[in-house]
């Protein structure tokens, strides 16, 4: 496999987040492991009652970005479901924390 060589694995990249959220007072916990690999990282932002997923896209420029793919309850799990019915692979991330995009590179600040 062929990867530039500033690529984190999956694994890695989910260790640290948790680390540093949950240093910072906030809750991280894995829902499901992938491969270290993973093809894709898939992070759930929960803040308060508002449940979010967002997915990491390239972009144009190279840089990995995230969207926001699912909002709500019933939308976030379907939305779950459905990628790793795709990506057995996929990492999922349930974060709980005031400032999400603090932590995560890429993501707005609106999120």
């Amino acid at each position: 496999m062929d990867l530039p060589e500033h690529v984190l694995p999956a694994s890695t990249q989910v260790a640290a987040l948790s680390r540093q959220v949950q240093s910072a007072g906030g809750f991280a916990t894995v829902l499901h492991k992938g491969n270290n690999w993973g093809s894709a990282l898939l992070l759930v932002h929960r803040s308060g009652p508002n449940l979010k997923a967002y997915e990491k896209v390239p972009s144009f420029d190279g840089q990995a970005q995230w969207r926001l793919a699912a909002e709500g309850d019933s939308a976030v799990e379907k939305f779950v479901a459905a990628q790793q019915r795709f990506d057995t692979d996929l990492w999922v991330l349930e974060l709980d924390i005031a400032d999400v995009a603090r932590f995560v590179p890429g993501l707005s600040a609106q999120a």
